[in-house]
């Protein structure tokens, strides 16, 4: 008689900034037969090369995403499922770009969050519905340039196109340039109203940030 393999036991780790949000997840994943939770640890902690799944917060998937290398300790990037509230196109593609492999945002259901752990474990991706319809737009969208994000912080801090170009060492025709390009991929025919959408897109708050 053939003994039958027991299912294989995922390590999952919770850090999260948010600690109801931290206790929530292990307490999920911990009704699952298949997923040994540690909690406890700090977000700035190395991996030990027992975990399989990093489960974390936005700023500290992006970060540990940007952080794993060749000769860095911490999880992989493809270890790497991010729960948060962070529901913007540009956010999304951001983590998505850096190499976070899941994203679930807080209200997933018990069921959707068990199925991303085991998706990216498996070293697949895992966007819930509403992430990857905001990151088919966005991708459809023309995205900013990393300059272009520059000019667009500074002009929300209220500064004037001559103002601009002197603190990023650019002519203040070239600010213009950046100016009208920014206006154009936002759809807006003002600063105002350009600052206003890029709140919304969540522009703004990565290039603050």
């Amino acid at each position: 008689m053939t003994a039958l393999t027991p299912p294989r036991r995922i390590h999952v780790a919770v850090a999260h900034r948010d600690p109801y949000v931290a206790a929530g997840v292990a307490s999920l994943l911990r009704s699952r037969a298949d997923f040994v939770v540690r909690t406890g640890i700090t977000d700035t902690d190395g991996g030990d090369g027992t975990v399989d799944v990093f489960v974390t917060d936005y700023a500290t998937g992006l970060r540990k995403a940007a952080a794993a290398g060749p000769g860095q300790r911490g999880p992989a990037p493809d270890a790497l499922l991010v729960v948060t509230d962070q529901c913007t196109g540009w956010q999304i593609r951001r983590a998505v770009d850096a190499g976070v492999r899941g994203y679930l945002l807080h209200d997933c259901s018990t069921q959707e969050l068990s199925d991303a752990v085991r998706c990216v474990a498996e070293g697949r991706r895992y966007l819930s519905c509403a992430v990857a319809d905001q990151l088919l737009d966005n991708l459809a969208a023309a995205a900013p340039t990393v300059r272009e994000l520059e000019v667009l912080q500074l002009i929300a801090h209220g500064l004037a196109n001559k103002d601009i170009g002197r603190r990023l060492g650019i002519g203040e025709g070239t600010v213009k340039t950046h100016v009208k390009a920014l206006l154009r991929k936002l759809g807006e025919s003002s600063r105002t109203a350009a600052i206003a959408e890029a709140f919304r897109r969540g522009l703004l708050l990565e290039a603050v940030s």
